[in-house]
């Protein structure tokens, strides 16, 4: 099996980088790349992916990288770190779904669990009009996914970018969310982290721990992405009531 990960690695350019320069450590990838993603990979390299570039963010739990797909276009590859989920944390956005209610749950498996909730999510909010990142495949712990962004950079986090906004881009937000209600799911973790601009408009990101409406802390849930965005409206000197936005929203 080194002949294939040898060859897993070699697509990607970083790696590469290294191994010209002399330093063909593997373990200057940390732990991302332990045996389980390499296969994974291996499996994404022969059906979706051509060339994985270069990562564009790296958070607590997963790391998204810029690829090229087989179509030559941009693609964004977030793998999750399996080392780094919390088992805990991750269940109680899992029990309750109706859509998984048959799967065995274990801490060996729960991250391959989240991969596949947070890819049908994505497909779920793409299908409703929902502006998400178009999903593209999965695999084990890697979800492929639209890139936002051009060749020079990757689309920033709107907490990145605030003080160039109109503040209509909160009621955009807000249409963004009433789509998402529209569709039978619950973001969850709204906020300015989990939003990405581009050309002037929002996309929803990390939607992982969305839950179907019939989720019992799915109003929890709901009524913490509107308390959030109201906040959000403050910075922006948009001031709303949480009322007004759950009217909106069309859940009072």
């Amino acid at each position: 099996m080194k002949e294939d990960f040898d060859e897993i690695l070699e697509r990607f350019v970083p790696y590469k980088e290294r191994k010209e320069k002399g330093e063909e450590d593997k373990k200057t990838f940390g732990d991302v790349f332990d045996r389980r993603t390499l296969l994974a990979f291996y499996k994404l390299l022969k059906r979706s992916i051509d060339i994985v570039e270069f990562p564009i963010s790296s958070g607590k739990e997963a790391v998204v990288f810029r690829a090229l797909g087989k179509d030559g276009n941009y693609l964004a590859v977030k793998t999750y770190v399996i080392t780094r989920l919390n088992y805990k944390g991750l269940s109680k956005f899992i029990d309750g779904d109706d859509r998984f209610a048959n799967v065995h749950k274990t801490k060996d498996n729960i991250v391959f669990i989240w991969a596949r909730k947070e890819y049908r999510n994505l497909k779920t909010f793409h299908q409703n009009g929902v502006r998400v990142p178009k999903p593209v495949d999965m695999w084990k712990n890697i979800i492929v996914m639209e890139y936002v962004g051009n060749e020079s950079r990757p689309a920033p986090l709107m907490k990145d970018v605030m003080e160039n906004l109109k503040k209509d881009i909160i009621f955009e937000i807000i249409a963004e969310m009433k789509k998402m209600v529209n569709a039978g799911l619950i973001h969850g973790d709204l906020s300015e982290y989990n939003i990405l601009i581009w050309n002037e408009k929002p996309w929803i990101i990390d939607v992982g721990q969305a839950v179907p409406d019939t989720h019992p802390l799915a109003m929890q849930l709901l009524a913490r992405d509107v308390r959030n965005i109201v906040n959000l409206g403050k910075k922006m000197n948009v001031h709303l009531k949480n009322e007004e936005v759950l009217k909106e929203l069309g859940v009072i």
